[in-house]
Protein backbone atom coordinates (compact mmCIF):
# COMPACT_ATOMS: atom_id res chain seq x y z
CA UNK A 1 0.00 0.00 0.00
CA UNK A 2 1.55 3.10 -1.13
CA UNK A 3 1.60 6.13 1.87
CA UNK A 4 0.62 9.04 1.18
CA UNK A 5 2.95 12.24 2.36
CA UNK A 6 0.37 14.38 4.77
CA UNK A 7 0.93 17.66 3.71
CA UNK A 8 3.53 20.62 5.33
CA UNK A 9 2.65 23.04 7.83
CA UNK A 10 3.43 25.72 4.82
CA UNK A 11 1.12 23.58 2.20
CA UNK A 12 -1.48 24.18 4.95
CA UNK A 13 -1.35 27.73 5.19
CA UNK A 14 -1.47 28.04 1.44
CA UNK A 15 -4.52 26.14 1.77
CA UNK A 16 -6.02 28.42 4.15
CA UNK A 17 -5.15 31.40 2.90
CA UNK A 18 -6.34 30.04 -1.08
CA UNK A 19 -9.56 29.13 0.13
CA UNK A 20 -10.44 32.53 2.57
CA UNK A 21 -9.56 34.34 -0.67
CA UNK A 22 -12.20 31.90 -2.98
CA UNK A 23 -14.82 32.19 -0.96
CA UNK A 24 -14.53 35.94 -0.28
CA UNK A 25 -13.52 36.26 3.57
CA UNK A 26 -10.18 38.17 1.73
CA UNK A 27 -10.40 40.29 -0.30
CA UNK A 28 -8.21 42.17 -2.87
CA UNK A 29 -5.97 44.69 -0.48
CA UNK A 30 -6.80 43.08 2.67
CA UNK A 31 -3.41 42.70 4.56
CA UNK A 32 -1.54 39.77 5.47
CA UNK A 33 -0.18 39.43 8.79
CA UNK A 34 2.57 36.80 9.11
CA UNK A 35 2.41 36.68 12.69
CA UNK A 36 -1.23 36.44 12.86
CA UNK A 37 -1.25 33.44 10.69
CA UNK A 38 1.52 31.89 13.14
CA UNK A 39 -0.49 32.17 16.11
CA UNK A 40 -4.06 31.25 14.52
CA UNK A 41 -2.43 27.77 13.50
CA UNK A 42 -0.05 27.79 16.24
CA UNK A 43 2.77 27.56 14.77
CA UNK A 44 6.17 29.23 14.00
CA UNK A 45 6.84 31.57 11.90
CA UNK A 46 8.74 30.21 9.35
CA UNK A 47 6.33 27.97 7.63
CA UNK A 48 3.93 30.90 7.08
CA UNK A 49 6.58 32.83 5.73
CA UNK A 50 7.50 30.01 3.22
CA UNK A 51 3.78 30.04 2.45
CA UNK A 52 3.15 33.55 1.67
CA UNK A 53 6.39 33.94 -0.77
CA UNK A 54 4.89 30.99 -2.72
CA UNK A 55 1.32 32.61 -2.86
CA UNK A 56 3.17 35.70 -4.08
CA UNK A 57 5.08 34.03 -6.86
CA UNK A 58 1.47 32.71 -7.83
CA UNK A 59 0.19 36.58 -7.87
CA UNK A 60 -2.33 36.20 -4.91
CA UNK A 61 -0.42 37.95 -2.80
CA UNK A 62 1.38 40.96 -3.80
CA UNK A 63 3.89 42.88 -0.96
CA UNK A 64 4.94 47.10 -0.03
CA UNK A 65 7.78 47.69 0.81
CA UNK A 66 6.43 49.17 4.59
CA UNK A 67 3.65 47.53 4.67
CA UNK A 68 3.66 43.81 4.09
CA UNK A 69 1.71 41.47 1.95
CA UNK A 70 -1.91 41.78 0.98
CA UNK A 71 -4.10 40.00 -1.32
CA UNK A 72 -3.03 40.70 -5.07
CA UNK A 73 -4.71 43.86 -6.58
CA UNK A 74 -6.22 44.16 -9.58
CA UNK A 75 -6.78 46.64 -12.29
CA UNK A 76 -9.12 46.22 -15.17
CA UNK A 77 -6.36 46.56 -17.89
CA UNK A 78 -4.48 43.80 -15.85
CA UNK A 79 -7.19 41.62 -15.93
CA UNK A 80 -7.73 42.25 -20.15
CA UNK A 81 -3.59 41.68 -20.40
CA UNK A 82 -3.71 37.85 -18.52
CA UNK A 83 -6.94 37.37 -20.05
CA UNK A 84 -4.97 37.99 -23.48
CA UNK A 85 -1.88 36.20 -22.93
CA UNK A 86 -4.43 33.02 -22.36
CA UNK A 87 -6.12 33.18 -25.01
CA UNK A 88 -3.09 33.84 -27.29
CA UNK A 89 -1.40 30.90 -25.17
CA UNK A 90 -4.56 28.16 -25.26
CA UNK A 91 -5.67 29.14 -29.17
CA UNK A 92 -2.04 28.00 -29.70
CA UNK A 93 -2.40 24.99 -27.95
CA UNK A 94 -6.03 23.89 -28.91
CA UNK A 95 -4.52 24.22 -32.36
CA UNK A 96 -1.86 22.00 -31.89
CA UNK A 97 -3.92 19.80 -30.09
CA UNK A 98 -6.44 19.35 -33.21
CA UNK A 99 -3.71 18.55 -35.37
CA UNK A 100 -3.77 15.59 -33.65
CA UNK A 101 -7.40 14.68 -33.46
CA UNK A 102 -8.48 11.73 -36.49
CA UNK A 103 -11.34 13.26 -38.33
CA UNK A 104 -15.04 13.03 -36.63
CA UNK A 105 -16.38 14.43 -33.71
CA UNK A 106 -14.14 14.70 -30.57
CA UNK A 107 -15.93 12.18 -28.11
CA UNK A 108 -14.80 13.77 -24.89
CA UNK A 109 -15.29 17.27 -25.50
CA UNK A 110 -18.67 16.21 -27.71
CA UNK A 111 -19.74 14.21 -23.64
CA UNK A 112 -18.82 17.32 -21.41
CA UNK A 113 -20.64 19.48 -23.61
CA UNK A 114 -23.79 17.45 -24.04
CA UNK A 115 -23.77 17.28 -20.14
CA UNK A 116 -23.73 21.12 -20.15
CA UNK A 117 -26.59 20.92 -22.13
CA UNK A 118 -28.66 18.62 -20.09
CA UNK A 119 -27.88 20.95 -16.99
CA UNK A 120 -29.42 23.80 -18.89
CA UNK A 121 -32.65 21.89 -18.84
CA UNK A 122 -32.63 20.28 -15.54
CA UNK A 123 -31.24 23.65 -13.72
CA UNK A 124 -28.16 22.26 -12.90
CA UNK A 125 -25.47 25.05 -10.68
CA UNK A 126 -23.38 27.39 -12.42
CA UNK A 127 -21.09 25.92 -9.99
CA UNK A 128 -20.94 22.66 -11.75
CA UNK A 129 -21.19 24.11 -15.40
CA UNK A 130 -17.60 25.97 -14.19
CA UNK A 131 -16.25 22.48 -13.75
CA UNK A 132 -17.43 21.23 -16.63
CA UNK A 133 -16.17 24.31 -18.00
CA UNK A 134 -12.72 23.73 -16.17
CA UNK A 135 -12.53 19.83 -17.26
CA UNK A 136 -12.96 21.00 -20.84
CA UNK A 137 -10.55 23.17 -21.22
CA UNK A 138 -7.75 20.40 -19.52
CA UNK A 139 -9.17 17.91 -22.16
CA UNK A 140 -8.24 20.69 -25.13
CA UNK A 141 -4.88 20.91 -22.99
CA UNK A 142 -3.82 17.54 -22.30
CA UNK A 143 -3.90 16.65 -25.98
CA UNK A 144 -1.15 19.94 -27.04
CA UNK A 145 2.20 18.46 -27.82
CA UNK A 146 3.81 21.61 -26.29
CA UNK A 147 4.39 20.74 -22.02
CA UNK A 148 5.76 24.46 -21.74
CA UNK A 149 2.64 26.05 -23.57
CA UNK A 150 0.74 24.27 -21.81
CA UNK A 151 2.03 25.17 -18.45
CA UNK A 152 2.33 28.61 -18.85
CA UNK A 153 -1.42 28.49 -20.50
CA UNK A 154 -2.99 27.30 -17.45
CA UNK A 155 -1.36 29.55 -14.69
CA UNK A 156 -1.56 32.70 -17.02
CA UNK A 157 -5.30 33.63 -15.69
CA UNK A 158 -6.46 30.88 -13.33
CA UNK A 159 -5.35 33.45 -10.00
CA UNK A 160 -8.30 35.57 -11.19
CA UNK A 161 -10.95 32.96 -12.51
CA UNK A 162 -10.38 30.41 -9.36
CA UNK A 163 -9.21 32.61 -6.52
CA UNK A 164 -9.28 36.83 -6.74
CA UNK A 165 -12.70 37.47 -8.64
CA UNK A 166 -14.01 34.16 -7.73
CA UNK A 167 -17.09 35.35 -6.51
CA UNK A 168 -17.88 37.63 -9.32
CA UNK A 169 -17.20 35.01 -11.48
CA UNK A 170 -19.59 32.93 -10.30
CA UNK A 171 -22.43 35.11 -11.71
CA UNK A 172 -20.81 36.09 -14.66
CA UNK A 173 -22.78 33.69 -16.90
CA UNK A 174 -25.91 32.11 -16.83
CA UNK A 175 -25.61 28.21 -17.77
CA UNK A 176 -26.89 28.64 -21.31
CA UNK A 177 -24.01 31.06 -21.63
CA UNK A 178 -21.45 28.97 -20.29
CA UNK A 179 -22.63 26.48 -22.70
CA UNK A 180 -22.94 28.29 -25.55
CA UNK A 181 -19.48 29.60 -25.27
CA UNK A 182 -17.57 25.95 -24.91
CA UNK A 183 -20.05 25.24 -27.81
CA UNK A 184 -18.11 28.02 -30.23
CA UNK A 185 -14.83 26.58 -29.59
CA UNK A 186 -16.12 22.66 -30.03
CA UNK A 187 -17.21 23.92 -33.58
CA UNK A 188 -14.05 25.49 -34.22
CA UNK A 189 -11.85 22.79 -33.02
CA UNK A 190 -13.96 20.24 -35.47
CA UNK A 191 -12.79 22.58 -38.39
CA UNK A 192 -9.29 21.66 -37.88
CA UNK A 193 -8.16 25.00 -39.09
CA UNK A 194 -5.92 26.70 -36.49
CA UNK A 195 -6.81 30.03 -37.26
CA UNK A 196 -10.84 29.80 -36.61
CA UNK A 197 -9.20 27.73 -33.32
CA UNK A 198 -7.17 30.12 -32.35
CA UNK A 199 -9.70 33.26 -33.11
CA UNK A 200 -12.51 31.30 -31.14
CA UNK A 201 -10.06 30.75 -28.25
CA UNK A 202 -8.95 34.13 -27.99
CA UNK A 203 -12.33 35.60 -28.92
CA UNK A 204 -13.72 33.30 -25.16
CA UNK A 205 -11.15 35.14 -22.89
CA UNK A 206 -11.88 38.53 -24.33
CA UNK A 207 -15.18 38.14 -23.39
CA UNK A 208 -14.20 37.10 -20.42
CA UNK A 209 -11.75 39.65 -19.45
CA UNK A 210 -13.95 42.56 -20.34
CA UNK A 211 -16.98 41.61 -18.33
CA UNK A 212 -14.33 40.87 -15.19
CA UNK A 213 -12.34 44.18 -16.24
CA UNK A 214 -15.39 46.53 -15.80
CA UNK A 215 -16.50 44.49 -12.66
CA UNK A 216 -13.51 45.50 -11.44
CA UNK A 217 -13.61 49.35 -12.41
CA UNK A 218 -16.53 49.89 -11.29
CA UNK A 219 -15.16 48.60 -7.98
CA UNK A 220 -12.36 51.16 -7.45
CA UNK A 221 -14.64 54.28 -7.93
CA UNK A 222 -14.66 56.64 -5.51
CA UNK A 223 -16.72 56.01 -2.46
CA UNK A 224 -17.57 58.00 0.92
CA UNK A 225 -14.71 57.82 3.46
CA UNK A 226 -16.76 55.71 6.06
CA UNK A 227 -16.84 53.31 3.43
CA UNK A 228 -13.47 52.67 2.44
CA UNK A 229 -11.77 49.39 3.01
CA UNK A 230 -8.34 49.24 4.00
CA UNK A 231 -5.77 48.56 1.28
CA UNK A 232 -2.41 49.25 0.36
CA UNK A 233 -2.38 52.24 -1.99
CA UNK A 234 -1.11 51.74 -5.91
CA UNK A 235 2.40 53.94 -5.96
Amino acid sequence: MQQLNKPTYSEQVINLIRQRIRNGKLRRGDRISEASIAEECGISRAPVREALYQLETEGLLMSHPKRGKCVALLTGDSIRHRYELCGILEGAAAADAAASLPEGPWEELGALLERMKQGVVSGTSVEDHAELGTAFHETILARSSNPLLVTIARSSCRVISKYLMFQHWRTLYTTEELFQRHNSIYQAMLSRRPRTIEEAVRAHYADSAERLAQICEAEQKPRPPALRRAHFPVE
